[in-house]
């Protein structure tokens, strides 16, 4: 359903997450995306480089670690994340616009059951 790149973007379905991530968590560092994500730091340190070095993100030194920096986008970004959030959108409209009100009401009661499973602790 997605293959190598999001919604025919440019980017991985991991590098389009991080847009996302910052959308949703504006002034985050980058060890909360990584956890959040769960991948490689070294891996993410390489995705926000590249997305700085296109204009998407800034980052600003940390006041309470000044090791550290929070993960803004920039008016470019957001309106990137912006971009996947609407194709993501209308891509899912197009895929459950033949399920009848009761057929979508049993996903939403299937995906609900199943993210409560996957948010309970081991």
């Amino acid at each position: 359903m997605l293959g190598n790149h999001y919604l025919g973007s440019e980017y991985s379905v991991t590098e389009a997450r991080v847009f996302f991530e910052i959308y949703e968590n504006e002034g985050c560092n980058a060890a909360h995306i990584a956890e959040t994500m769960n991948i490689d730091k070294s891996y993410l340190s390489k995705i926000i480089s590249s997305h700085e070095k296109k204009g998407y993100i800034i980052k600003k030194p940390s006041i309470a670690d000044k090791r550290a920096y929070n993960l803004f986008l920039t008016e470019k970004g957001k309106q990137r994340a912006m971009e996947f959030i609407r194709s993501s959108d209308d891509e899912i409209s197009n895929i459950l616009t033949h399920l009848s009100t009761d057929e979508r009401q049993q996903m939403y009661t299937a995906l609900e059951t199943v993210m409560n499973l996957l948010k309970k602790k081991v």
